[in-house]
């Protein structure tokens, strides 16, 4: 259910939390968070000078699991901000993102707690992303992240990097890249190839994939 009136936006349901709907995280996709097949309140300020505000309170967060449990997370809070601005040609995106609840230690599903600063501008046919990540695991771990996307798209083909940092607490840090690019035949086929190089010791190396796409 969505309620539109003049002091703001109210969401009530399986819809996107405040986080996944304002934070720019265009690099990576965000930790896992409430699940949208998960009820959640959501409210939305209304734009003010370019600014805007959500919060979520989901009371059973499903996370990356198939099903809520409440033996294992409970009550997870969002909140998030977004500012858009446009200087000449670019359009630029600054965005602020939180999240806390109540964990398990020993559960994977969702961090304890977390935030994000992100950026996004975007000029002609670039887009370049970036972001500075920290969440607490149900353990008590914090594990810190930089990422970075830069995209090309021009006609039928498309052509992104992106790279990330992870620095978890107590370890140490390793690196990932991803290489995308991707070509429209006509507008159901598409010829697609990415290669992903991880540099954790314990990771397979590099992998590359081509394959094609055939919409019906």
């Amino acid at each position: 259910m969505q309620v539109d009136v003049s002091w703001g936006e109210l969401e009530i349901g399986q819809t996107d939390g405040a986080r996944n709907r304002l934070v720019a995280a265009g690099a990576m996709p965000l930790a896992a968070g409430a699940g949208n097949s998960t009820a959640k309140l959501t409210y939305y300020t209304p734009p003010l000078r370019g600014f805007e505000v959500g919060a979520s309170y989901t009371p059973l967060p499903r996370g990356n699991a198939d099903l809520p449990d409440p033996r294992e997370a409970l009550h997870l809070v969002e909140a998030a901000i977004r500012k858009t601005v446009t200087l000449g040609g670019v359009n630029a995106r600054l965005t602020a993102g939180t999240s806390r609840a109540r964990v398990r230690s020993d559960s994977r599903r969702l961090p304890r707690q977390s935030w994000i600063l992100g950026t996004r501008f975007a000029w002609q046919s670039v887009t370049l992303d970036g972001d500075l990540r920290r969440q607490q695991e149900a353990d008590g771990v914090s594990v810190r992240s930089l990422n970075a996307a830069l995209a090309y798209g021009r006609g039928d083909m498309t052509l992104s990097l992106r790279v990330r940092r992870t620095a978890p607490e107590g370890a140490a840090a390793s690196d990932h890249y991803l290489a995308d690019l991707s070509y429209a035949i006509t507008p159901r086929w598409q010829v697609m190839a990415d290669t992903d190089f991880d540099g954790a010791a314990e990771s397979m190396g590099a992998v590359v994939k081509v394959g094609a796409r055939l919409q019906f």
